[in-house]
């Protein structure tokens, strides 16, 4: 909670009870209009979880961490020309959001990874400030398939096979990327692929939303466009093994669809007004709870991107939910949608993050069974760190 925010010299000492699933997770400053600049210069990091199910998993795929599991947080970053880390800044970046135009991998620009030519598990993380990625592993031209096993909080209940996937501010992304194929001397590329960013929405208003400003790149001062396509990190085979490819399990976990017969859904809008992101048209204040809830209920809610838009990946505090439906998806999002219902393969696990994108409607279930007493206070906002800073932020006040 941005309230409990800790002045120069301040401390404040943690205890906790983890009862999350295994899962990669991020945790990062939350200090109100302050987020955006301290996530950027690094007051982040990953926190992962185990459990016997995913170390049950990691035996069968006979994974190593840190050598053949390994953690990938991606960030686009600015640099001077002397090398410093710089945030600048400016009215077009606080209404779109902070771009950068060096990548970097683990804190690393130009980052290489020496693998052999077996199975690698990625956890992969976005954390970058605004910036979407396509993610996608490219071999002489062509496009590898990998397996996503994963998504924010946790296995899947079964592989699946992508080429590429969208990964917005916040999601996280398990794959696995079989190279029993490949041989020592190649090279293979962790790329994202272009897409249209603004896509979906009234793009005759474009011009209004972005100022005039022709190129998504001005957003910051970058010279890499949202939605341009570009090298992530470079994987080198170096070594040169007998080990043939590994049986993945078809069966990865269980996952209880949510019950939401007879609930009501919950309207969330998305909309933009004089420059401003809002939920439900309020903009964040320390001591307004727009949002009410109920301690052991479930409900749904539709996030519902306004025409004239960017995407919003909306991000809850203390639970995970399920992705129940996309509508009126782009046309460049319903290419990748696995069911009836639109849904991503990213869509299909536990999530804490998803991606909204303009136009969009995207139903999601939550249950709020939890054992805390007491009324509790829970945020929900825009993970473009910018429009959280700039108010795209409510409280939950969940009754006991």
């Amino acid at each position: 909670q941005p309230r409990s925010t800790l002045a120069p010299g301040q401390h404040f000492n943690y205890a906790f009870t983890v009862t999350n699933r295994a899962g990669l997770y991020f945790y990062h400053t939350h200090a109100h209009h302050l987020t955006a600049q301290q996530a950027y210069f690094g007051i982040s990091g990953l926190y992962i979880i185990d459990d016997d199910e995913d170390t049950a998993l990691r035996a069968t795929l006979k994974l190593e961490p840190g050598v053949t599991e390994i953690p990938l947080v991606i960030q686009d970053k600015q640099f001077t020309q002397a090398g410093e880390l710089t945030y600048g800044i400016n009215p077009m970046q606080t209404h779109m959001g902070q771009l950068g135009d060096t990548m970097v991998v683990n804190f690393t620009p130009n980052a290489q990874f020496d693998i052999g030519n077996r199975l690698y598990r990625f956890r992969i993380l976005n954390a970058s400030n605004s910036r979407i990625y396509k993610l996608a592993f490219v071999h002489k031209g062509k496009l590898l398939p990998y397996t996503v096993i994963g998504t924010d909080a946790g296995l899947l209940e079964r592989p699946h096979t992508a080429q590429s996937e969208y990964l917005s501010p916040a999601e996280r992304i398990d794959i696995l990327l079989d190279a029993s194929a490949l041989r020592k001397g190649d090279e293979v590329m962790l790329k994202s692929l272009a897409f249209p960013p603004l896509e979906g929405g009234s793009m005759a208003n474009m011009g209004a939303l972005m100022g005039g400003v022709t190129g998504t790149g001005a957003m910051g001062g970058a010279t890499l466009d949202l939605g341009a396509e570009f090298d992530i990190m470079k994987l080198a085979v170096t070594e040169q093994s007998s080990a043939g490819p590994v049986a993945i399990p078809q069966r990865l976990s269980t996952i209880k669809p949510i019950d939401t017969r007879g609930v009501t859904p919950r309207p969330v809008a998305l909309t933009v007004k004089n420059m401003h992101w809002l939920i439900n048209g309020e903009s964040f204040h320390m001591d307004r709870y727009p949002l009410k809830s109920r301690r052991n209920t479930i409900e749904v809610w539709d996030f519902q991107n306004a025409e004239m838009s960017m995407p919003h990946p909306m991000h809850i505090h203390g639970f995970s939910f399920q992705v129940v439906e996309r509508r009126n998806s782009p046309a460049h999002v319903r290419a990748l949608a696995k069911d009836a219902q639109g849904r991503q393969i990213t869509d299909l696990g536990w999530k804490d993050t998803v991606q909204v994108w303009p136009g969009e409607t995207v139903r999601i279930a939550i249950d709020f069974t939890h054992p805390y007493p007491g009324d509790q206070l829970y945020l929900v906002h825009c993970h473009n760190l910018e429009h959280e800073d700039q108010g795209m932020m409510a409280t939950v006040e969940m009754r006991g």
